[in-house]
């Protein structure tokens, strides 16, 4: 082989191997880096101008290359390119370096800034637990007990007034949904004390009327269904009038207290009502007073004589002299599980049976002073001013009476009610139902 011959047989293997690396990388999916590699060499000009000068008919170049030793070196030109670029691929293929993952990531500008990481979520704030108000020197008809004497009466009097002008502005009367009760505000930021059975379930649109008229907006928080205990919070801002609470270990059998409430909801043409009674049981989870309450009262403040809340109004009892109370330390006690919207406990009371209606004593029977909207009462054809003097057939004195015998009628039943309006008599049938919850 001449001098000549040898430099064009190197010259064509040479564009051979060079075509040999965009071929292998094609294979293996790496075009695009091994293209803009090759595409830079300058013998590619080269290549096409020696496969068209020699690749001719009766090339000697393409004869002498059909002999074993040309075949075995091209074969081992080109097992040692494809090694090298093998190990080139190995390099490339690592993940800091490789030009796939580069070519895929997006380009950061250098004008934008990198982004920033999301703040950490902020704890919700679970409302504190108020602390005890202070008590003042009572008179001493307080410490006695029963009044013996008419000063003893007014002392009594004026104590109460004096109360009432301080702890008043935060009675409120809740409605949530269909249901409705009363409450008190404890906090300037607008935390109410309130039963469990009025407020439901945690999360609830609770609307709030002040004794004033005003009306505020808020939400339902947590309730204790096993002792009937629940918290609500005023959602609009503003410096909510509020009462303070009592020592839960101050409360004692024949206190003094005060129940205040708003029964069958806001009357913006009645004042607020005011019961004045004594503690007559003490029990672990519950209290017992002869305040007189009825239905809508459910939720109200019980006071002690210096102003603090010693209860929260729970069950009504069958007379409407001896009822129910949450005491406050129940609500010391689950303060926290009530702050952050828990719920535990049935939910469902117990059914009661229910007219619709409520009265005070008269001679001949009670005289309704209270027909609840939509209730059996008053689709039953029930008016305020009726004197009922029978129910059943059976005479009844006062409406603790009329009360017992409701009770014990059961659910869906009807009752015969002999009724006297004005100079007429007449009888109405009222179906007995549940207790709405939020007239509990």
């Amino acid at each position: 082989m001449n001098f000549e011959t040898r430099f064009h047989l190197i010259r064509v293997y040479s564009g051979m191997l060079k075509l040999a690396g965009p071929a292998w990388a094609i294979n293996q999916k790496r075009s695009n880096c091994f293209m803009k590699i090759w595409c830079r060499l300058p013998a590619r000009r080269f290549v096409r101008h020696s496969a068209a000068r020699w690749t001719g008919q009766g090339c000697p170049i393409i004869r002498q290359a059909e002999s074993r030793p040309y075949i075995l070196a091209h074969a081992l030109f080109a097992g040692f390119f494809l090694a090298v670029l093998a190990q080139a691929d190995d390099k490339l293929a690592a993940p800091q370096h490789s030009f796939l993952a580069l070519a895929q990531a997006e380009p950061i500008s250098p004008k934008e800034p990198p982004a920033k990481e999301p703040p950490p979520l902020q704890e919700l704030t679970v409302p504190k637990k108020p602390l005890p108000g202070k008590t003042e020197r009572l008179t001493g008809v307080f410490r006695k007990d029963s009044p013996t004497s008419i000063e003893d009466l007014k002392s009594i009097e004026r104590q109460v007034k004096k109360l009432l002008d301080r702890v008043s502005p935060a009675v409120v009367a809740v409605r949530v949904g269909l249901g409705s009760g009363s409450g008190v505000v404890i906090s300037e930021d607008g935390l109410v004390l309130t039963a469990a059975h009025v407020c439901v379930r945690p999360g609830l649109d609770v609307s709030f009327i002040f004794p004033d008229g005003k009306t505020a907006k808020g939400k339902t928080l947590g309730t204790n269904h096993e002792i009937d205990a629940g918290l609500m919070r005023i959602a609009d801002e503003g410096q909510w009038p509020h009462v303070e609470i009592s020592d839960p270990d101050q409360a004692r059998l024949g206190d003094w207290v005060l129940a205040l409430g708003h029964p069958g909801g806001f009357d913006p043409y009645r004042p607020l009502v005011v019961r004045l009674g004594r503690i007559i049981r003490l029990a672990q989870n519950a209290l017992q007073t002869d305040c007189t309450l009825i239905a809508g009262d459910s939720g109200g403040p019980l006071f002690d004589m210096h102003g603090r809340v010693v209860g929260i109004h729970s069950r009504i009892s069958d007379s409407t002299a001896a009822n129910f109370h949450v005491p406050i330390a129940t609500y010391s006690e689950t303060w926290g599980r009530l702050a952050k919207g828990e719920s535990w406990g049935d939910g469902r009371p117990p059914a009661q049976s229910w007219v619709g209606a409520w009265g005070v004593d008269h001679p001949e029977g009670f005289r309704v002073e209270l027909v609840n909207q939509g209730g059996p009462g008053e689709r039953a054809g029930l008016q305020v001013g009726d004197l009922v003097t029978s129910i059943n057939g059976k005479e009844i004195k006062g409406f603790d009476a009329f009360a017992k015998h409701v009770s014990r009628v059961k659910l869906g039943e009807k009752v015969t009610l002999a009724i006297k309006r004005g100079e007429s008599a007449m009888t109405l049938e009222v179906t007995v139902e549940d207790r709405p919850s939020g007239l509990r």
